[in-house]
């Protein structure tokens, strides 16, 4: 299971561990992934080139080293997980989940909604979407043979959220909010 995060953000700067209702971002993350019935706490890691994000992660979790140039705002996300998937030595049937930092809402229970679908019907991924269907990133469960896969992967799935990926201090104060209204930061 891998959490991209890396230290450059444009739109709000540190983004990845920015403080949402007084905790980092990433951590809500990390603590969504910890809660999972399919997750095992040590297979948890975050992929960065950054070194506080490093030093935070690292209290929670394991820490794959990016390398640099995969670490820029034009690098694909899946360059980011192909490197996770070949530095772990992941086989081509394993299950490799990603989860993003910037989804404070993610919770354990679509995590695993998300798994048993692949798992129950023989896909080969399954994404978040949100409310319109359009893909929100911030869940991503796929076969490790996806990413060698180069074209359309077949036999995909997708779990319906309503959650805000943050890119702007509006987005923060929107979840915050909502977060609240949940029982969060209470």
């Amino acid at each position: 299971m891998m959490i991209p995060a890396r230290g450059g953000s444009k739109r709000l700067l540190r983004k990845n561990i920015f403080p949402v209702l007084g905790k980092p971002m990433l951590l809500y993350t990390i603590d969504a992934a910890k809660k999972s019935r399919f997750i095992k706490e040590e297979d948890i890691y975050v992929s960065t080139e950054d070194h506080e994000i490093k030093m935070l992660a690292e209290k929670h979790c394991k820490v794959v080293d990016r390398p640099v140039e995969l670490a820029g705002d034009k690098v694909w996300t899946q360059d980011v997980i192909d490197h996770f998937i070949e530095k772990l030595q992941i086989n081509e049937e394993d299950i490799v989940v990603v989860l993003q930092a910037n989804s404070p809402e993610i919770t354990a229970e679509i995590i695993d909604r998300g798994i048993e679908l692949l798992l129950q019907h023989k896909l080969w991924q399954v994404h978040s979407v949100d409310q319109d269907f359009i893909n929100n990133g911030a869940i991503q469960i796929m076969r490790s043979k996806v990413g060698k896969h180069r074209g359309k992967p077949n036999y995909n799935g997708v779990v319906i959220t309503d959650w805000i990926d943050l890119h702007t201090l509006e987005d923060v104060q929107q979840v915050e909010e909502r977060l609240k209204q949940k029982g969060y930061g209470a």
